[in-house]
């Protein structure tokens, strides 16, 4: 089978069977890619077009060539992820009988600690937006969502209002892979979204577009989009005077790692975050000296 054909039903693969996201879709694709483009410009005069001619000892030499033009073992890692992904679907759809990438061992690395909020800091980016605006109203329903309940920014502007349950308080989340899960909303993330709904959405859509669905709209009646919170956000870390950039995944953070701080099951805040695998989840184990030392102080007989 030719590569480009190999490569275009794997990723019709990842898209409608696997529903991955389209930011894995892009990162395998390249990845892929770039092995093939490798084996073709490597190997003169051979027919390399042929995914059933690559060999493990190609994949090496692949990962070999890309050590040497610096990548790092992270990003390493993530290329040998995809090329198994890629090889193990071509195993299952009977095009190759034996899985080059079987045995490949993933570089090590030391997993990236996350950039967290203090406590204080996230309440100050949380009482920046302006609650005499229906924009504010919006931004600030979107803030207690991100740090209070611990979602993606793109999960959050893809709630829909029948989505959002003030009654029993959690809202429905469709997260990858187009999961669904049920997420617990705090007492004022319920307050900032009944506010919203009740006075700022309204005056947004001015009861020109009321047929709309989408959660969070703007003032032109659209979706309000990833990049247009991006900007009013890092508006409102300059006027919380935090010396750290501001980012939704950065609230994200900081809402699982003040929730294992304060003794929160590492089983639950996986729940809430949507992980598929519970090792995700526990990079948020991490804890301050401070932090540690309050627990042996609180604990400890000899403290």
């Amino acid at each position: 089978m030719h590569c480009d054909e190999a490569i275009d039903r794997f990723m019709f693969f990842l898209k409608v069977h696997r529903r991955v996201s389209r930011h894995t879709i892009i990162a395998y694709q390249r990845a892929v890619s770039r092995l093939c483009s490798f084996l073709e410009s490597a190997k003169e005069g051979d027919n390399y077009d042929d995914v059933t001619k690559i060999s493990r000892r190609d994949c090496e030499r692949f990962l070999e060539k890309l050590k040497l033009l610096g990548l790092s073992n992270r990003s390493l890692a993530q290329t040998v992820v995809a090329m198994r992904q890629f090889f193990r679907f071509l195993v299952q759809e009977r095009v190759i009988q034996i899985d080059p990438t079987e045995d490949l061992d993933i570089p090590k690395f030391r997993p990236r600690l996350p950039v967290v909020l203090s406590e204080s800091e996230c309440e100050a980016l949380l009482r920046t937006p302006d609650d005499g605006t229906p924009e504010g109203l919006r931004d600030r329903a979107i803030l207690e969502l991100l740090y209070g309940s611990g979602l993606r920014i793109s999960e959050v502007l893809s709630l829909e209002v029948q989505n959002v349950n003030l009654v029993q308080g959690f809202v429905l989340v469709r997260g990858k892979g187009n999961k669904e899960r049920v997420v617990p909303i705090s007492d004022y993330c319920r307050d900032a979204l009944l506010r919203y709904l009740k006075e700022g959405r309204p005056a947004l859509l001015r009861k020109r577009a009321m047929r709309i669905n989408a959660l969070f709209v703007t003032a032109r009646g659209t979706v309000l989009t990833r990049q247009g919170f991006y900007k009013n956000m890092r508006k409102y870390g300059i006027l919380a005077n935090l010396a750290r950039r501001v980012s939704p995944h950065k609230l994200r953070h900081s809402f699982a790692t003040h929730l294992v701080e304060n003794g929160a099951d590492l089983r639950s805040v996986q729940e809430m975050l949507g992980h598929a695998d519970i090792s995700t989840t526990e990079v948020y184990t991490h804890v301050s000296r401070k932090h540690l030392r309050k627990v042996f102080d609180k604990a400890h007989p000899r403290a």
